[in-house]
């Protein structure tokens, strides 16, 4: 009798059968216990094979159901993909772009404003790696508390977020180092960190936000090899969850506990009128912060900031040397005037207004169902009915010009995935597009799928 194949022999066949369609798009795989037992091999095997179809955005595992073959639509949706022109025609509910309409006019002005400054040739300079020193006061100013001041010097200009990411993953993460994450996190953090050959652990959330005792108990599991954990405590993405403050204390408790370094994303923190203290003012020499002008301003500026404690300073200065040198001093110089003159303050409290409305138009459109969201932000979730399988929705709606984003798109390593979807409100640039789309969710939703 042969010897049963290897572990990698049964991936590349699964794998092959998927991507030349004999295993149709959206057909179930077998058990991995029953396909084990049916090829001779482990449990434990076909069970890394299958995490591994999942990893690869080829099935999709889902609770309580088993795991399901991907089409093109939904893998491209899962891996937030992004290969082509925005198409016009579209009802993008899958990526957030909270543009207001006025705000293409005051960029022409402030780009005419920022051409006749004296001093414009100096735009075209290299510039140190953390930034010109106008825009790292401007931004320390801008972002400042009063629980939390930030000092210039602790704070670098990046080219927006994700670049912000990759450089702390790149430049903070030793070798058989884990870093932890939310249940559910951002998938561009998943991307970088598996483009550096990264493992992430999900960590469980409840309403309000990560757990600490499973953080706790992920540690003393991993003995050691946890050393930074990423978070998103305000505004998360996608729950809308804001931390609240005995539960940041205990999560700053654990850090403590375990020499973590926590990872603050707050991007969407802007939409919270009345946050709790930061994770910095509470632990300022444990947490790096992330802020990011893609969605106070606009994701076209591609402009963000670090704010890290002096220990890091020097190992996070090589990282945005060694990836970018320094992020561009003309968007960075047009964020710096708009924080200084009032305009981003105006930007932040219409673009909450705006977000607020639409999450009225969505719950009257579909509060027939489960909806998750923070009040005044542009995404929710939202739970299936059965039959329904996100997967199946995607592909429904990108069949009449609508797009939405599967829940697995933000699930942590070897986190099944759930019954819900992510639906984004900002792309839409007015509120009768929007409701045509969200009308869309909810006709579909109710003649089930086919």
């Amino acid at each position: 009798m042969a010897a049963p194949a290897r572990y990698r022999e049964h991936l590349e066949r699964l794998a092959s059968l998927i991507q030349d369609g004999s295993l149709a798009a959206g057909s179930q795989l077998m058990a991995h216990r029953d396909y084990a037992q049916a090829h001779g091999i482990a449990a434990a095997t076909a069970a890394r094979v299958y995490r591994e179809l999942i990893e690869r955005g080829l099935a999709v595992g889902e609770v309580g159901r088993g795991t399901f073959v991907r089409t093109q639509v939904t893998r491209a949706a899962a891996e937030f993909s992004q290969t082509s022109e925005r198409d016009a025609d579209l009802i993008d509910l899958a990526f957030n772009y909270p543009v207001l309409p006025e705000q293409a006019v005051q960029l022409r002005r402030a780009l005419r404003t920022l051409s006749d400054k004296g001093d414009i040739a100096t735009l075209l300079d290299y510039h140190p790696p953390p930034g010109r020193l106008e825009d790292r006061e401007a931004a320390a100013k801008w972002l400042s508390t009063a629980d939390a001041p930030i000092d210039t010097a602790d704070l670098m200009v990046c080219s927006g977020s994700q670049h912000a990411l990759n450089v702390i993953l790149s430049s903070l993460i030793a070798r058989r180092d884990l870093v932890a994450v939310e249940s559910l996190t951002y998938p561009g953090f998943k991307n970088a960190a598996k483009l550096l050959d990264i493992p992430l652990v999900g960590v469980q959330m409840d309403d309000s936000g990560i757990v600490p005792d499973s953080l706790d108990e992920l540690c003393r599991k991993h003995r050691g090899r946890i050393r930074v954990v990423y978070t998103m405590p305000t505004v998360h993405n996608p729950t809308g969850v804001v931390m609240p403050l005995e539960r940041r204390l205990a999560l700053v408790d654990v850090a403590h506990r375990h020499d973590l370094l926590l990872v603050d994303d707050s991007v969407y923190g802007f939409l919270e009128a009345s946050p709790p203290p930061t994770l910095r003012s509470l632990a300022p020499d444990r947490v790096v912060e992330i802020h990011s002008m893609s969605k106070s301003a606009a994701p076209g500026l591609r402009t963000g900031y670090l704010v890290a404690p002096a220990r890091l300073r020097k190992r996070l200065y090589e990282g945005l040397h060694a990836t970018l040198w320094s992020a561009s001093a003309i968007t960075a110089g047009l964020v710096s005037a708009w924080m200084r003159d009032g305009t981003l303050a105006r930007w932040i409290v219409a673009k909450r207004n705006e977000a607020r409305l639409r999450q009225e138009v969505a719950r009257r459109l579909l509060g027939a169902w489960p909806i998750t969201a923070h009040p005044t932000s542009f995404h929710f979730l939202l739970e299936l009915p059965k039959p329904w399988r996100p997967d199946a929705l995607v592909d429904a709606l990108k069949g009449q010009g609508v797009a939405i984003a599967p829940l697995a798109a933000f699930a942590a390593p070897n986190v099944p995935s759930t019954r819900s979807v992510r639906i984004a409100m900002a792309a839409p640039m007015t509120i009768r597009q929007l409701e045509i789309g969200l009308a869309t969710v909810a006709d579909t939703l109710i003649k089930g799928p086919c």
